[in-house]
């Protein structure tokens, strides 16, 4: 019986029909077509099932006469505009490989997205998307592995190169932001030649307009890093760790204080302040927390003169990664400059503001190292 199936296509869809005329459940229906035609398809089962149930009983119908059905890219350009504005990154990065008609779409549409990130560590590179990673290995004979949960090939070139290039057409996106970006150069002392290529090869691709971004995150072994790379972003949050390894770093700190971006930032974190850093060119932001290797006297003069009179400023916590004696020997130091002024009380350590009900409370932590906070209250 089922020979005939098979081979006669008029009574493979006259048993359908009679299904159909029945009105048996098209799930119950399908099973019992299985039983004479094992190698039947659900689609094209489906198909004739609801023809014929929609009352089109023709056997002998012509499918390719049919109108084409509308897909996606058919549809008004509003709906899909309204479609795509509910896809995450990793679904957008992927229905831009639809058409162009879609890509055109996607990319015109304003979007914010999560955590973006391109980390490069001597042979290996990660660029991860949201919850998508893409990783890239070097190999001999100028070829590298790219790796993803889908598959893994072998391609020709150079691993960070393409790393980098992925990286940059996702943030280059004029219309898109993102919550965070992270640019992470964890290298060797030889390989700094390495953090200098991909740096300014990631510059040079990088688009005239800014990247907006809440949170832009930076780990380097050289302040030239920091000072290529923040131009490109519009951004109010900067986490910026660094090595030892620059003997420039006076010269790139001095240009990145000068820029317009870091005269817009709230918010800083920042690890190793470089000896003879200009400490109150950190006092324009809101919260900062920064990692010096000596908190010295003259430190604390410019905390007490010019931060404590900033209208800006919320809260300072400074780590000071010095050896020291005692808890005492630092906290007298704090006292002793503080108390040059008669608004600080040494007993609470809190220092009063002028012709204002707020004050200032500081305190003294020594967790892995001493930890000087500075928090702003207000009445």
């Amino acid at each position: 019986m089922s020979e005939v199936f098979e081979t006669n296509e008029i009574a493979y869809r006259a048993c359908i029909l009679y299904e159909a005329v029945r009105r048996t459940p098209v799930k119950k229906a399908y099973k019992n077509m299985k039983e004479v035609k094992p190698n039947v398809e659900y689609w094209d089962f489906e198909y004739w099932y609801y023809r014929f149930s929609n009352g089109q009983h023709d056997l002998n119908h012509d499918r390719s006469k049919d109108p084409k059905s509308l897909g996606l890219s058919d549809m008004p350009i509003d709906v899909v505009d309204n479609i795509v504005g509910y896809l995450g990154l990793v679904d957008k990065l992927a229905a831009r490989k639809v058409c162009r008609n879609m890509r055109a779409v996607i990319d015109d549409q304003k979007s914010k997205f999560g955590k973006v990130e391109l980390i490069i560590d001597g042979t290996s590179c990660e660029v991860h998307f949201e919850d998508l990673g893409i990783f890239h290995y070097a190999e001999e004979n100028e070829t590298y592995s790219l790796e993803t949960f889908q598959k893994t090939v072998s391609l020709k070139g150079d691993h960070s190169e393409a790393a980098v290039k992925e990286f940059a057409t996702v943030i280059n996106q004029p219309k898109w932001s993102f919550e965070d970006v992270t640019i992470g150069l964890f290298s060797e002392e030889c390989y700094l030649v390495n953090e200098r290529k991909s740096i300014l090869y990631l510059n040079a691709l990088l688009s005239n307009h800014k990247i907006h971004v809440d949170r832009l995150i930076i780990h380097a072994d050289t302040m030239e890093t920091l000072a290529t790379i923040l131009p490109r972003f519009e951004t109010d949050h900067v986490v910026f760790q660094w090595g030892w390894y620059s003997d420039d770093a006076e010269k790139n700190w001095l240009e990145v204080i000068e820029m317009d971006q870091w005269k817009k930032l709230t918010k800083c974190e920042l690890t190793n302040l470089p000896k003879g850093f200009p400490i109150e060119a950190l006092f324009h932001v809101r919260e900062c927390h920064f990692i010096v290797i000596n908190l010295t006297e003259e430190h604390l003069l410019k905390i007490r003169d010019i931060l404590f009179t900033s209208p800006d400023f919320e809260y300072f916590k400074i780590s000071d990664e010095k050896d020291c004696d005692s808890r005492e020997e630092f906290t007298v130091l704090i006292d002793r400059v503080m108390g040059a002024h008669a608004a600080y009380d040494p007993l609470t350590k809190v220092y009063r503001i002028e012709n204002s009900k707020d004050y200032i409370q500081i305190s003294v932590e020594n967790l892995m190292f001493y930890e000087l906070s500075i928090q702003k209250i207000r009445s």
